[in-house]
């Protein structure tokens, strides 16, 4: 449910990181995301779609996986034949770093792998759940403050003068304080929600609607889109070599 700012008291509650665990033996490692209010979207930001600034309230407690979905994690949905293969990694390298080039669909059936192995109910991230697992309880652009400095995440101007080309490895950066790996930087990443020009339009979770909201930034964009509050939409059917996906399960 969401509610103009004005009236209502933000509630942001400092909650420590969870312990990893996982749901099933070839499920990613999960941390448990506490229930709580927020403020999303910015007033202060360039682009009107990050506006007006609304409270959330998260109902119940959920679990995320802690890192962006790897190639190796993919290859288990890809191996038990729930998942479509052949993501090309733009010879960056597999293994450890996001899986990327799938489309919103794709990233929906790994969830639902996820949810078959472990036995509860999981899925993409609506974009209220994403941004609020971004902050941890924070409200500043980053986790750690308003500027992206040098060195904490992965984006075009993160990284030095001559930043590397592509992705990095999850969890090459420290977390956040819940124990999230990359909600800055790195690739985009799919949420269940369609595309709204800003927050005065309720969320809609249409799985037909074609626009989709993506999350994070990724190392293609400055570091202006890695914050928080951020957003961009992409086609559901459109994969990219900069968009990824993270998973969300429901508790029982």
């Amino acid at each position: 449910m969401r509610l103009p700012a004005a009236l209502l008291l933000v509630l942001v509650t400092a909650f420590p990181a969870s312990a990893e665990e996982r749901v099933c033996p070839q499920c990613p490692p999960m941390v448990r995301i506490p229930a709580g209010s927020f403020l999303m979207g910015d007033d202060k930001a360039f682009l009107a779609n990050e506006k007006p600034a609304v409270t959330v309230t998260i109902a119940r407690p959920f679990l995320m996986s802690a890192t962006e979905i790897t190639f190796d994690q993919w290859q288990d949905c890809v191996t038990a034949g729930a998942c479509r293969g052949g993501q090309d990694d733009h010879q960056w390298g597999k293994g450890k770093r996001p899986v990327i080039n799938m489309t919103w669909d794709d990233a929906r059936a790994y969830a639902a792998w996820v949810g078959h192995g472990a036995g509860l109910a999981c899925r993409l991230p609506t974009e209220a759940e994403w941004e609020y697992a971004a902050r941890a309880g924070t409200s500043t652009g980053f986790w750690w403050g308003d500027q992206a400095g040098e060195g904490r995440l992965n984006c075009r101007d993160c990284l030095g003068k001559e930043p590397p080309y592509g992705s990095r490895p999850a969890a090459s950066f420290k977390p956040n304080p819940w124990g999230l790996f990359d909600m800055n930087g790195n690739v985009w990443e799919w949420t269940a929600d369609c595309w709204t020009p800003n927050h005065s339009t309720p969320p809609a979770h249409d799985p037909a609607c074609r626009d989709k909201v993506i999350k994070g930034g990724s190392w293609y964009y400055f570091s202006g889109m890695s914050r928080a509050s951020a957003r961009a939409r992409n086609d559901a059917t459109v994969w990219s070599y900069n968009i990824g996906v993270r998973v969300l399960c429901e508790e029982p």
